[in-house]
């Protein structure tokens, strides 16, 4: 993906912004409007990984002024009364950075370890093939089996557990 195209964010004591450049828009969230962080893997690509943010009002939402016309168009018949923003590490430029700077602006912010991967569970086996001038890595992993939900609480204004969010939405 072209870094043209990937989401950007600027971080202020108001709130942040969420530039979108593929759809010529622009996504103002409120500091107070924040009511919970969640941090796990993406629903359908589980390589990546996102942020879910659970807002107690929509965002604000501005088109470009010079934008195309098909998202002039699509932009009037979107919903923009979504609570329920996810930002991923795919689409999003400043991803890694997220944390530190909603640090700075949010009481009791959880730090997030990015390396740790809990999908692979214990290595079984790993086999290295030499070709002429590549080389592939086989590895089995033994999955992790556990109980608890994949999701990290990052921060909640109402200090509930992420089983508290997963009972009252039916999901997350």
């Amino acid at each position: 993906m072209s870094t043209e195209t990937l989401r950007t964010m600027v971080f202020n004591r108001e709130g942040f912004i969420l530039n979108i450049p593929i759809l010529d828009e622009i996504h103002f969230f409120a500091w107070d409007s924040i009511d919970t962080i969640l941090y796990g893997s993406e629903i359908l690509y589980h390589d990546h990984s996102e942020f879910i943010i659970y807002l107690n009002r929509p965002p604000v939402i501005k088109l470009k002024e010079n934008a195309w016309w098909l998202n002039r168009l699509t932009f009037w018949i979107k919903n923009r009364k979504n609570k329920k923003i996810r930002i991923s590490d795919e689409w999003n430029r400043d991803f890694s950075g997220f944390i530190n700077n909603v640090q700075k602006y949010l009481p009791d912010v959880q730090e997030i370890d990015f390396k740790e991967d809990k999908r692979k569970g214990v290595l079984i086996s790993r086999n290295e093939i030499k070709k002429s001038n590549s080389s592939v890595i086989i590895e089995r992993w033994k999955p992790e089996r556990t109980t608890t939900l994949p999701w990290k609480m990052v921060y909640d204004r109402y200090h509930r557990s992420v089983e508290d969010i997963y009972n009252r939405d039916k999901g997350i």
